[in-house]
């Protein structure tokens, strides 16, 4: 039983000090529409980068029915999103999970969900500067790939420049992230059709077979669940329009559009790559080159060009990521910011373009702290492995909290209309109940290591005792107040 007073506080719609009052858009966000947030959305799950590292764990855990996990994680994912887009109608605030979760459940659950998202984002941003690095050296200078310092240079002066163009404003940065999307999806496109006419044709390394989707050759539940693991990974980052609603041209629906548009845009292109790219090169070859398989691929399928087309489709592809990576966590630390859980002065923005400039310089630069101690200490760069190893569990913790949170809060509509029970009820009650079960089977299965297991834990551990500092001992107000 919910308490009484909290029902009052529902009906009258108390806003939380994060709930933005208004819907006028910060002025550089009157540029920033629907088109916008859907690149953004889409560079922050960046299909080239996310294929070049999982095509090979995908077909080691799924053997080559890899799509038939990527499509089956669609209607959940799309569930999730539904709850975003009505979380994001009752309340367009960047905060998104952390506000939402907080209003609807309780404040330190909402502490926690925003805890994890800067979590995965500051430690996602960490875990691409390298792999930046690496993927420019191997284009323009291959005898440096091997040195560390060069590698974490050229990743640290690339997190440098997508930082400086998200200080200029979404509409800039935006300006940056369209064609690298349209070339990252060319390439793709290209090498997807490229590919499923060469296995139409009979002449791929590993020749289709419709046994590929049964379970038996599937490798079983067991390799079902694994493949399902890296689905929701690959889908992760789909949610980067929603922290920019508030300086969206209509941020109150567009957000929530394009995250429904992005979800089903990145099944097509994930399923299609997938079936198309995985059988190209027998395993063994595509296990050798794991970490960029693509670059592999492209050559054996369309001639010797293609391996630096696809590398540059990575790197790319890679930036717009990392950029997309800053700009979500600085809106997320200006809603805690805001609300006293974070130094006040983080909440600060650009009065002509409504950016939080300050968050930004900083989630940068402790994304290049943490790039300097990997460099300087094995220990920590095993760290910062488990830790990082352990952000797709993280991630479906807040897709999961987000859908039910959706649910809870829009419970009084369900009855009034079929789409309402489907989209605010069924859909999102689906999706948070597969991030349970997927949360629950990969610890089960082992599919997350013990150790990375302890790391996420430790961190939640530590943002709860954050938590309770802030509310015990400094009394800040956010934890003070009632849920929605």
């Amino acid at each position: 039983m919910r308490d009484p007073s909290l029902r009052a506080c529902h009906e009258t719609h108390v806003p939380s000090p994060t709930t933005t009052a208004g819907l006028t858009p910060a002025p550089d966000g009157r540029g920033f529409r629907l088109g916008d947030a859907i690149v953004l959305a889409l560079s922050g799950s960046g299909p080239a980068q996310t294929l070049a590292v999982t095509l090979a764990s995908l077909v080691a855990a799924s053997h080559y029915g890899g799509a038939l996990p990527v499509l089956i994680c669609l209607l959940p994912m799309l569930g999730i999103a539904f709850g975003y887009q009505r979380l994001n109608r009752w309340d367009p605030s960047s905060g998104a999970t952390y506000t939402w979760v907080a209003r609807t459940f309780h404040p330190y659950l909402g502490f926690l969900c925003g805890w994890m998202i800067l979590l995965y984002y500051t430690l996602g941003t960490s875990s691409l500067t390298i792999p930046a690095g690496t993927y420019t050296l191997e284009l323009l200078a291959p005898a440096y790939v091997d040195h560390p310092l060069a590698v974490a240079l050229t990743g640290g002066a690339w997190n440098v420049l997508v930082t400086v163009l998200a200080l200029r404003g979404l509409r800039f940065a935006a300006r940056f992230e369209w064609p690298i999307v349209i070339f990252q999806y060319a390439v793709l496109t290209i090498a997807a059709v490229a590919g499923l006419v060469a296995l139409a044709r009979g002449q791929l390394a590993v020749p289709f077979s419709r046994d590929w989707f049964s379970l038996e050759s599937l490798g079983g539940t067991r390799g079902l669940v694994g493949g399902l693991l890296i689905a929701c990974f690959m889908y992760s980052g789909w949610d980067a329009a929603i922290y920019v609603n508030e300086e969206s041209a209509d941020r109150s629906q567009a957000p929530g559009r394009a995250a429904i548009a992005s979800v089903l845009i990145l099944a097509l292109a994930y399923a299609l790559c997938v079936l198309a790219l995985q059988a190209v090169l027998p395993r063994e070859v595509l296990q050798a080159h794991a970490g960029n398989a693509l670059a592999v691929i492209g050559p054996a399928l369309l001639g010797s060009p293609w391996g630096a087309i696809m590398s540059l489709a990575v790197l790319t592809g890679t930036l717009a990521t990392l950029q997309a990576a800053v700009i979500s966590a600085a809106r997320m630390s200006r809603a805690m910011a805001r609300d006293q859980v974070l130094p006040h002065w983080l909440a600060r923005v650009d009065p002509r373009t409504g950016n939080p400039w300050v968050a930004t310089a900083v989630m940068s630069v402790v994304n290049l702290v943490l790039l300097a101690l990997t460099l300087a200490s094995g220990s920590i760069a095993d760290a910062l492995t488990n830790i990082v190893s352990s952000l797709g569990l993280i991630a479906i913790l807040y897709y999961g909290l987000t859908a039910a949170a959706a649910v809870w809060q829009g419970r009084a509509e369900l009855r009034r209309s079929a789409g309402n029970f489907v989209a605010g009820g069924l859909l999102p009650a689906g999706g948070a109940l597969f991030m349970l079960w997927v949360a629950v089977e990969s610890v089960r299965t082992g599919a997350i290591s013990n150790t990375a297991l302890a790391y996420g834990a430790g961190s939640l551990a530590l943002g709860l005792a954050y938590a309770v500092t802030l509310s015990r001992l400094r009394r800040v107000p956010f934890f003070q107040r009632p849920g929605a």
